[in-house]
């Protein structure tokens, strides 16, 4: 099993300061930068800092929306989600730590596959639906210190938010637009959001939809991995949303000969627009996964994913650092250091607490009134995670 990186014991304290390196991202509601993180006793830890745009900071729906992530960010502990460590408000600049996954976004490998219609492996593109659904599993069923369920569902599964790491590790992202019992923001059932082409039929359609719209999904990504395609996307916007509802969805066998028959049943059974017939957990797309992946290739593993990852950036070319806003960022990363500097936390193995932020001086991520987790539990819990 893939851990976060786990800093000393000894480092107890926030970072002295962030430098920041170079920008990731950017677009939507935030830019992400690659910055590291500087300990006065000399070590140093490489994260990723999430920034609201400035145009946007202002906006109450923008902060209420990045607090509600932050929140639930902080919640989540498992090693197929990305971790958040911290955020605050700074100056009305609203920053995110979070945990760095040092590879390529599966949106970046797919894109340059798909130049080529060259398909993913298929041990490869199973071993990766697999665990991101293992990361769905753990979200959906994911409960609070008191056992109440969180009702999580996360709306913007799609290869722009599944990201592989290097050493092979398949991490799913951005719960910036999930749905979440601890949310403060309403989601308005006009408010569509995702990604256009990875929407459920029954999302587009504005007819009730629950956990089963991550499954549908998952199971476009996998689909599209397959068979070295886009699946929906039309020519525009209208002919997207129309292919959502009406195309038929061929067998990605027909564009890829090396797929047996009990993928294609898998691929099928994901992408059911029944929701009534689709596949019912994302417990079980893992159990069908696996089993798909005990018939065609057993050994695969991160490994495999970490090849295609190595491939993928061996053959782009590398940007050069991004310089604009950098020195902005900087300054509002000392503010931010200078605000954490009293708090004591262990940044790969301990959660931080939502309560030790307070609204205005401190943070910008205001707790719930009835939030009272036991983190010494949680963090036992998820230290005996098989």
């Amino acid at each position: 099993m893939v851990r976060p990186t786990r800093l000393s014991s000894r480092l107890r304290r926030a970072p002295t300061r962030y430098r920041p390196v170079s920008r990731i991202a950017a677009g939507g509601m935030a830019e992400v930068w690659r910055a590291e993180a500087l300990f006065e006793t000399g070590d140093r830890h490489m994260v990723a800092i999430k920034r609201v745009l400035p145009e946007l900071a202002a906006d109450p729906l923008y902060r209420s929306m990045f607090e509600d992530e932050a929140r639930l960010g902080m919640k989540l502990r498992h090693q197929n989600v990305v971790r958040v460590y911290d955020a605050r408000d700074i100056a009305g600049t609203y920053i995110m730590i979070m945990e760095l996954v040092d590879g390529t976004s599966l949106k970046a490998l797919l894109d340059k596959a798909h130049k080529r219609q060259a398909c993913m492996p298929v041990p490869t593109a199973l071993y990766m639906v697999r665990e991101l659904a293992r990361a769905l599993d753990y979200a959906h069923l994911a409960e609070d210190a008191s056992g109440a369920h969180l009702g999580i569902i996360h709306r913007d599964v799609s290869p722009h938010n599944v990201l592989l790491g290097r050493t092979g590790v398949v991490k799913l992202a951005d719960f910036g637009l999930a749905n979440a019992a601890v949310h403060q923001t309403m989601r308005s059932t006009e408010l569509v959001g995702g990604k256009l082409g990875y929407l459920a039929p029954e999302v587009v359609l504005q007819k009730p939809a629950d956990h089963r719209m991550d499954l549908f999904a998952a199971g476009i990504v996998l689909w599209e991995a397959l068979a070295g395609r886009r699946l929906f996307e039309g020519k525009d916007d209208p002919e997207t949303v129309r292919n959502l509802v009406r195309k038929e969805i061929a067998p990605p066998s027909t564009y890829n000969t090396a797929i047996p028959p009990e993928v294609d049943t898998l691929v099928a059974r994901a992408l059911d627009r029944n929701p009534d017939k689709r596949i019912r957990s994302a417990r079980m797309l893992i159990e069908m996964a696996e089993a798909c992946i005990q018939t065609v290739d057993a050994e695969v593993g991160p490994k495999d994913v970490g090849l295609l990852v190595g491939l993928h950036l061996a053959s782009v070319r590398q940007p050069k650092p991004e310089a604009t806003g950098l020195e902005m960022l900087a300054r509002e990363l000392d503010a931010f250091v200078d605000e954490a500097a009293a708090i004591e936390f262990d940044m790969g193995a301990q959660p931080l607490d939502p309560a030790s932020f307070s609204i205005g001086s401190s943070s910008g991520v205001r707790p719930l009134p009835s939030e009272d987790e036991d983190l010494d539990a949680e963090d036992e819990r998820y230290e005996s995670e098989p």
